[in-house]
């Protein structure tokens, strides 16, 4: 977003850029998002996939057989899969933020096999984006600019109310 045109007030000039800077750094915006995807994701596993609208395919009594598992959940015989999504000080978390992009996922190299499936593994997707999501961090955003709108009308300009 750029702001162009000419003002006879350097202190207006001044706050205008400084609105403009702001603006351009979403960083407390994505770092709130960054929030909602953990949530997401922890969500996504306590109820096996359901939450993303497709539940994950169960296991082959194959893998259940050769895992001599308790019960602990599809994709979650460790727990380091759930970890390096929901946990940012986990293995394998992936989460970068600067001022105008997030980067969100796992590291562990297993993760994208669950997620698109292999020709002899279900496809069991891990991250799904849906538009309810995709509004919310919309809204996330919006309601970053909109306050920081309200602080630049909120200051003084040049010293005077």
């Amino acid at each position: 977003m750029t702001f162009e045109g000419s003002v006879n007030s350097e202190n207006v000039d001044r706050a205008l850029s400084n609105f403009q800077d702001s603006l351009a750094d979403n960083s407390d915006a994505l770092a709130a998002v960054a929030d909602d995807l953990r949530q997401m994701m922890a969500e996504q596993f306590a109820t096996e996939g359901a939450a993303g609208g497709t539940p994950w395919a169960p296991l082959a009594p194959s893998t259940l057989r050769k895992s001599r598992r308790t019960r602990s959940g599809i994709l979650n015989l460790t727990g380091a899969l759930l970890g390096s999504l929901t946990d940012p000080g986990a293995p394998g978390h992936v989460e970068q933020i600067d001022s105008g992009q997030l980067l969100f996922g796992s590291g562990l190299p297993y993760a994208g096999f669950h997620q698109t499936g292999t020709r002899r593994m279900p496809a069991r997707p891990i991250v799904v984006l849906s538009g309810d999501a995709t509004a919310r961090w919309l809204e996330i955003v919006a309601g970053q600019i909109e306050e920081k709108a309200m602080l630049l009308g909120t200051q003084e300009l040049g010293g005077r109310k």
